[in-house]
């Protein structure tokens, strides 16, 4: 999806159990092809540790793609991003297709902030988009 028009969305949480169950309502939408091809992963900062919680990508179209430096949302982006979390907050990223606007919506309704940016851009501003929105307000 890198390199092509797409959508990204990050929704900051008050903790992780909201941020992943928004993401189990997105991969229901996408289930029930309401919404396309998605990179998405659940981020915290656990005691100044970034991490990653969980990950999706739909349709699962290569195997652990930040691994071969490709994939919209490479693990070092979402570490950087994550790092910008304070406290119990978690993010939800997810990044897709123009179609993901029509259920992501419908699937994100736990996040206390949501940040959306339509993007023709690469891997590299995908990465400073994630930092951007993890901001506090």
């Amino acid at each position: 999806m890198a390199d092509a028009n797409m959508v990204l969305y990050t929704a900051v949480y008050d903790g992780v159990s909201d941020a992943l169950a928004d993401l189990d309502a997105l991969e229901q939408l996408h289930d029930d092809e309401i919404v396309g091809k998605f990179d998405a992963a659940v981020i915290e900062n656990e005691d100044g540790e970034a991490r990653i919680v969980k990950r999706l990508d739909r349709p699962r179209i290569r195997a652990i793609p930040e691994a071969f430096g490709t994939g919209t949302l490479p693990r070092h982006e979402l570490k950087d991003a994550a790092v910008e979390l304070t406290g119990a907050e978690a993010a939800l990223i997810v990044a897709g297709e123009p179609t993901l606007e029509k259920g992501f919506d419908k699937a994100v309704t736990k996040a206390a902030k949501v940040v959306k940016r339509s993007l023709d851009a690469s891997t590299d501003e995908v990465a400073s988009e994630l930092q951007e929105a993890a901001k506090p307000a």
